[in-house]
C-alpha cells in the first residue's frame, strides 16, 4: 500500500467527467474486521501538550469508512503472526515522549504498538495507551489554566461553572518520527533475497535456470526494461547501491511468484495430521493476506470500466491484465519461440525444487491450484498494494504494509504552540505552505544491516475531556481505562489514479490528486480547423519556441490538457523553480487569443508587445512579454476557474446522480457491496470534488506588496548593541578599534574608536571569535554529542563547509537560543520577518518578473532559490537533522532559508573556506578604495583598512 512520488512520475490524460461526494475512502486493500492482539503495558501518558490544533480522531476515522470485504481470520492468526514476527527478530521500539532536541529523551510514554481491527479499515497498526491518570489544568495545559475563573465569589455570574471552564487537553502520545518498529532483513522480500534463495549456487534452493528463465520472461514483456537484476540500495554500510533498477511492475512479478511458491507449501506440504502446521516459513503472514483478489483497476469488468468513463485509465487496467497473462502462460512469438518461458514454468520450478529439498528428495506432484492465474494476478494486486518503494526497490515488509493511509500535513508534524500563535520572533503563524513537505523514504529508514525501521510520519495526539471532581475542584479526565488509536500514514505525493491503478483504493480528499480539465475549455471560442484567427498561428509560433506543444503540430486548435489539484497548482508545470509550461501555454493564450475583458485592463498593449517579442525569436523575451508579463499569473488561475466552469456545464451527469449510484454499488450484492463498482463511482466523484472546488473559486485582486521599514533606533535594538558589545569585550581580541552602532538607513554599522591610517588592522580575531566547519563541530563535541555527529557526517560529505555552518547556525538560533555562547551576536542578526521582507531568496516570482525582466540578476536569483530548495529538501530528509533541530525548525521554510542569507550575506572567506566572523560582518560595503581583504597573520584574521577613517565615522 505504500507508494512514492518516483511510482507516479508520470501525468494524467483521462476522459470523461468527473465528480463529488463526500463519501469515504477504501483505505486498505485488505477490509477486513479484526480483534486487538497481543498483550499490552500499560504505563502512565506523558507528554501533556496543551492547544494544539488537531482534527479530531473520531473524524479521521470516520473519514475512511467503507464496504468490507470478506469474513475475516480468526484472532488467532493475528496472534501468531505477532509472535512469528518477533521471534524471528522484530523489534518494537519504546515510544520517547521527547519532541525537543536534546541528548537526554530516555522517557517512555508507555504506548504499546500491535494490530487490531478498524471498522471497514481491516488490519491497522495501532497504538495503545492508559489514559486513567488525571491531569491537573492548571498544570499540565498552560492554554486552559489561564482560562479558569479565579473568582471567590459563588455568585459571581462572571465566573462560569467549573465545567465551562475546562477545555479538552490535547496529549502528545506519539512524536515525530519516533521509530516505531524494526523488522528484519529476513523478514523482508525483494529481488535481493528471492535471487539470494534462487540463483544462488550455495542456496539449497538453487535453480541452475532461474535467472535466465525468468530474465526472459521479464524482457518479452517490457523489452525496454531492465530485466531481471539484482539492486542493493544504499545503506549505512554502502553510501551508493546498484544503479541498475528493475521496473516496479517488473518486480511485482518476481515477487508475487515467491509467494504463489510459499502459498502452496503453505496449503499442501503441512504436517497431515496437523492442519495448525505450516510447509512455509512465511505460513503466519500468508494467513493474514487476502484471500479473494485486490480489487485494483485491472480486475475491473466492462461494467466497472462504464461506470469509471476513462478511456485512459481503461486502456491501462485492460492492458495490464492482458500483459500479465502473456507472462503468466507464455508468449512463444515474444520470447524467441520458446514455449517453456513463462511464469508458470518457472513457479513449477520452484515448488518442485522447495518440495524436493523439504522432502528428501521425494517431491508431491505440484497441485494445480498452485499454477493458475487466477492466484498469479490475486498475488499481483497483493504485492503492488502492500509493497512499499524505497529509492526504485520494491520491499515487501510485514507489518509496516498494515498501516492505513491518512494524508499528512507538515503542521501535523511540529508541535510548538508558540510558533503556532506567531510568538517566536516576532514571525508570522506558520502555515503550511511555508513549510517543506517530507519524502516517505525518511520514515522508513534502511539499516546496515538491511533491516527497515519504520518511523511516525505525523505527532499522534489524544484527545481527553476534563470534568472537575467534585472535592476540590481539580480536573480529571474522563477517558476510558485504555485507549485505542490507530496510527496511519501517508503513502507520498500520489494521485488517486496511481492508488486505484495499484492499491485498490481511492482515498477521500487526497490533496495530491488532480482532475482533468480539457484543453478546449480553456478557449472562449474554438480555433476550428479552417476558421482563421490573425493570432493562432503567432500563438502556435510562440508555444513550439517555448517548448510547450508538439514541435511537429501545423494548426492550433486547442491547448493539451492538464490536470489539475484543488489547491490549483497544476500537475504538468512540474516543481523546477523558474519553470512553469503549463502556466505560461495558459498565459500565452488567454492574452494572445483573449477578449478585452474583465481580465485585462490592458489587452492590446501586452498583446502588441507579445507579439513583438514571438517576431524577435528571442526565446527569454518571448516568455517574460508572452508568459509572465504583469499579472499573468491571476490570468492563469482565472482562466482555471473559467475552464473548471466549463467542464461542469457540460457533465453529463450531476454530483447527486453518482452520489446515488455509489449508494447503490455500496447495498448490491449484500454486505460489503460491488467493491470494484463502488471504487470506480468514488473515483468520479473525487474528480468532481476538485472541478467543482475549482469552479466555485472566487479571486480578489492581489494585494500591493509590502515592505517593512526597520527602525534601527529602537530600544529593543540598542539592548541588544549593548550586549554584543559586552560580548565583544569579553573576547579579549588582540586587535579592537570598531565598534557596533545603530547607522540611519542601514540598520547598524562598524564605528571606528580611534583614527585609522590607511592600511591599519583595525580588528584581529583569533579562531575562538569566529564561527567555521571546525570550530562549529569542536564546540559540538563538548555541547551536544548528537550534534557534534551530525556535523562531521555533513562535513565529510562536502567541501566547502556550508551545510555545516547551516545546521550549527540553526542549532544554537533556535534550539539553544540563549543557552548558546554565541547569543548576544545571534540576538543582533536581522529577524526571520526582516530577512524574509527583503532578501532575493524570499523574492516573489512575480515581483522579479515585473522589477528584473530582462536581467541576468532575474537568473541568477531564480537559481539560487532553486539550489536553496535543493538544500532544504536534502536537509529535511535526513532524519538526524530532525532529530538534532527538531521538526518544527527543520520543515520551516522562513527559518531555513533566513540562516542561508544569513551564510550568504555574512560570510567572510579565508583559506578558501567560509566564517561567519562577529562584528566584522557588521562592516557596510562601499566602492570607495580597493576590495575588503581579510588574512591570517600569527593564527588570527587580520583587517585592514583601506584609506583613512576619523574616530566617530563607519568604516
Amino acid at each position: 500500500k505504500k507508494s512514492t512520488a518516483a511510482a507516479a512520475k508520470s501525468s494524467k490524460d483521462r476522459s470523461g467527467p468527473s465528480s463529488s461526494s463526500n463519501h469515504a475512502a477504501t483505505s486498505s486493500s485488505n477490509n477486513n474486521r479484526f480483534a486487538v492482539i497481543g498483550a499490552a503495558l500499560f504505563v502512565t501518558l506523558c507528554c501533556s501538550i496543551g492547544a494544539v490544533n488537531f482534527k479530531s480522531l473520531q473524524s479521521t476515522l470516520s473519514s475512511f469508512q467503507s464496504p468490507t470485504s470478506p469474513p475475516p481470520p480468526s484472532e488467532s492468526t493475528g496472534e501468531l503472526f505477532l509472535n512469528w514476527f518477533t521471534d524471528n527478530g522484530g523489534i518494537f521500539h519504546p515510544i520517547s515522549c521527547s519532541t525537543a532536541a536534546n541528548d537526554d529523551d530516555d522517557a517512555s510514554s508507555g504506548v504499546q504498538i500491535t494490530i487490531q481491527k478498524f471498522d471497514g479499515m481491516g488490519w491497522g497498526l495501532a497504538a495503545i495507551v492508559n489514559a486513567t491518570s488525571t491531569f491537573d489544568s492548571n498544570s499540565s495545559n498552560e492554554d486552559n489554566a489561564d482560562k479558569v475563573c479565579e473568582s471567590t465569589s459563588e455568585n459571581d455570574e462572571s465566573c462560569p461553572s467549573p465545567s465551562q471552564q475546562l477545555q479538552p487537553v490535547t496529549t502528545l502520545i506519539i512524536p515525530h518520527l519516533a521509530p516505531l518498529f524494526t523488522v528484519p532483513s529476513n523478514l523482508i522480500i525483494s529481488i535481493s533475497s528471492i535471487l539470494d534463495t534462487y540463483s544462488s549456487p550455495s542456496s539449497d534452493y538453487y535453480l541452475p535456470n532461474f535467472y535466465h528463465v525468468v530474465n526472459k520472461v521479464l524482457l518479452a514483456s517490457f523489452p525496454r526494461g531492465q530485466g531481471l537484476a539484482k539492486m542493493s540500495p544504499p545503506n549505512n554500510n554502502r553510501r551508493s547501491g546498484s544503479n541498475v533498477r528493475m521496473g516496479l511492475v517488473e518486480q511485482d512479478v518476481v515477487i508475487a511468484m515467491m509467494l504463489m511458491t510459499e502459498e502452496c507449501l503453505h496449503h499442501h506440504n503441512h504436517d497431515d495430521d496437523d492442519d495448525s502446521t505450516s510447509g512455509s516459513f512465511w505460513g503466519p503472514y500468508l494467513n493474514m493476506l487476502s484471500s479473494t483478489p485486490i480489487p485494483r483497476l485491472d480486475t475491473f469488468d466492462t461494467e466497472e470500466y462504464a461506470m469509471l468513463n476513462d478511456a485512459t485509465l481503461e486502456m491501462v487496467g485492460r492492458s495490464s491484465k492482458e500483459r500479465l497473462k502473456s507472462m503468466f502462460y507464455g508468449n512463444a512469438r515474444n520470447s524467441g519461440g520458446d514455449d517453456n518461458v513463462s511464469v508458470k514454468t518457472v513457479l513449477r520450478d520452484m515448488i518442485n525444487i522447495q518440495q524436493r529439498t523439504n522432502k528428501n528428495n521425494n517431491p508431491a506432484v505440484v497441485p494445480p491450484t498452485c499454477l493458475e492465474f487466477d492466484t498469479f494476478h490475486k498475488f499481483i494486486g497483493i504485492v503492488s498494494s502492500r509493497a512499499m518503494v524505497l529509492k526504485g526497490i520494491k520491499y515487501l515488509t510485514p507489518l509496516a504494509e498494515m498501516i492505513n493511509y491518512s494524508p499528512v500535513s507538515p503542521l501535523e508534524q511540529v508541535v510548538h504552540p508558540s510558533r503556532s500563535s506567531g510568538e517566536l520572533d516576532g514571525q508570522v503563524a506558520v502555515r503550511e505552505d511555508g513549510m517543506i513537505h517530507t519524502p516517505f523514504d525518511l520514515y522508513h529508514t534502511i539499516g546496515a544491516d538491511d533491516s527497515i525501521t519504520v518511523r511516525s510520519d505525523r505527532n499522534v495526539m489524544l484527545q481527553q475531556q476534563q470534568q472537575p471532581s467534585p472535592h476540590d475542584g481539580s480536573a480529571e479526565d474522563t477517558t476510558a481505562a485504555t485507549t485505542t488509536i490507530q496510527i496511519f500514514e501517508d503513502y507520498g505525493p500520489v494521485d488517486s489514479s496511481l492508488f486505484l491503478e495499484m492499491h485498490a483504493f481511492v482515498p477521500s480528499n487526497n490533496p495530491y490528486h488532480c482532475a482533468v480539465i480539457h484543453g478546449r475549455h480553456f478557449l472562449r471560442r474554438q480555433v476550428a480547423p479552417g476558421r482563421s484567427d490573425p493570432n493562432s498561428n503567432v500563438l502556435l509560433r510562440a508555444l513550439k519556441l517555448l517548448h510547450l506543444t508538439n514541435p511537429q503540430l501545423t494548426q492550433f486548435v486547442s491547448l493539451e490538457d492538464l490536470c489539475v489539484r484543488k489547491n490549483m497548482s497544476i500537475v504538468e508545470d512540474g516543481n523546477m523553480i523558474g519553470r512553469r509550461p503549463a502556466s505560461d501555454a495558459i498565459a500565452i493564450t488567454s492574452l494572445l487569443l483573449g477578449e478585452s475583458t474583465d481580465m485585462f485592463s490592458n489587452l492590446e498593449v501586452l498583446k502588441s508587445k507579445c507579439i513583438t517579442a514571438i517576431e524577435s525569436n528571442d526565446v527569454e523575451r518571448i516568455e517574460l512579454q508572452c508568459a509572465r508579463y504583469p499579472g499573468s499569473r491571476r490570468i492563469v488561475k482565472l482562466a482555471l476557474v473559467n475552464a473548471a466552469q466549463r467542464s461542469v456545464s457540460e457533465a453529463d451527469v450531476t454530483m447527486e446522480t453518482l452520489s446515488s449510484w455509489l449508494e447503490e454499488a455500496e447495498k448490491e450484492g449484500g454486505e460489503g457491496g460491488n467493491e470494484k463498482l463502488a471504487l470506480a463511482v468514488r473515483f468520479r466523484i473525487e474528480e468532481r470534488k476538485i472541478i467543482d472546488s475549482i469552479s466555485d473559486i472566487s479571486l480578489i485582486d492581489d494585494e500591493p506588496l509590502k515592505h517593512v521599514v526597520i527602525d534601527a533606533s529602537d530600544d529593543d535594538l540598542e539592548a541588544k548593541l549593548s550586549s554584543f558589545n559586552t560580548f565583544m569585550d569579553s573576547l579579549n581580541l588582540p586587535v579592537n578599534k570598531i565598534r557596533a552602532q545603530a547607522v540611519e538607513g542601514m540598520r547598524l554599522g562598524a564605528i571606528a574608536t580611534e583614527d585609522l591610517e590607511s592600511e591599519d588592522a583595525y580588528i584581529s580575531l583569533p579562531p575562538n571569535a569566529v564561527i567555521d566547519a571546525t570550530s562549529a563541530v569542536a564546540e559540538a563535541e563538548t555541547s551536544s554529542p548528537r550534534l557534534a555527529a551530525l556535523l562531521k557526517k555533513l562535513d565529510s560529505q562536502q567541501s566547502d563547509g556550508f551545510d555545516v555552518m547551516l545546521v550549527y547556525l540553526l542549532h544554537e538560533r533556535f534550539v539553544r537560543k540563549d543557552d548558546s555562547e554565541w547569543w548576544p551576536y545571534l540576538d543582533l542578526l536581522p529577524t526571520v520577518q526582516e530577512v524574509s521582507s527583503s532578501h532575493p531568496l524570499f523574492f516573489e516570482e512575480d515581483e522579479m518578473n515585473l522589477h528584473l525582466g530582462g536581467s541576468d540578476v532575474r537568473k541568477f536569483i531564480l537559481r539560487n532559490q532553486g539550489r536553496a530548495f535543493e538544500r532544504h529538501a536534502a536537509l529535511a530528509s535526513d532524519v538526524d537533522v530532525h532529530e538534532v533541530l527538531g521538526s518544527d525548525v527543520i520543515l520551516d521554510k522562513s527559518i531555513v532559508y533566513w540562516a542561508t542569507a544569513m551564510l550568504d550575506s555574512r560570510s567572510i572567506w579565508w583559506d578558501g573556506r567560509r566564517h561567519l566572523t562577529p562584528l566584522l560582518d557588521l562592516v557596510n560595503a562601499d566602492s570607495i578604495g580597493r576590495a575588503h581583504e581579510t588574512k591570517v597573520e600569527e593564527s588570527s584574521a587580520v583587517t585592514r583598512v583601506s584609506r583613512p577613517v576619523k574616530r566617530g565615522e563607519q568604516v
